[in-house]
């Protein structure tokens, strides 16, 4: 028996876009559809993208060593907002564009955010005697992730139902 429907925000996750892909036969795609030429490289041009990007927003909010990294933080909220826009259109509303999710959600948003440089930051913070700072820049990091990727999956339901797809539930 499934629950009833309940309104507000209850979002359930969405189903994969790819499972419908069929590459050519005999390949490797076949086999590991991620491996797919066509996939890697979406991967690759949109990790380009968004390497390029961060760095673009690196370059127009540049912070010293001591100070708060504002645009590492933007990047990483943007980041987590636009993976849970994706989850929802790519997955529901453009259903039939296979390297979409690849190009967006794996190459750009994994060019464009860097947790690397979070950890980085924090450790230097540490060394340097300011382990409250880090603790604080953590968190904030991840709550503004959190918050951002749950304000994507909203932005994404409005979309869904505006252009007419139902809401799961």
């Amino acid at each position: 028996m499934q629950p009833p429907h309940r309104p507000g925000l209850h979002l359930p996750l969405p189903v994969d876009s790819d499972v419908d892909w069929e590459p050519a036969p005999g390949t490797l795609a076949r086999v590991r559809p991620h491996l797919a030429p066509a996939v890697i490289g979406a991967v690759f041009a949109g990790g380009c993208a968004g390497g390029l990007a961060r760095y673009g927003l690196t370059l127009a909010l540049p912070a010293a060593a001591s100070a708060w990294p504002w645009a590492i933080l933007a990047a990483n909220t943007a980041g987590a907002f636009l993976l849970g826009l994706l989850l929802v259109l790519v997955l529901e509303v453009w259903t039939g564009t296979t390297l979409l999710r690849p190009f967006l959600g794996t190459g750009f948003c994994g060019g464009f955010t860097t947790m690397s440089t979070v950890v980085v930051t924090t450790d230097r913070w540490i060394g340097d005697g300011a382990p409250a700072r880090a603790l604080a820049y953590v968190a904030v990091t991840v709550v503004a992730g959190i918050a951002a990727a749950g304000f994507g999956l909203v932005v994404g339901r409005s979309v869904a139902v505006r252009v007419g797809q139902p809401v799961r539930g």
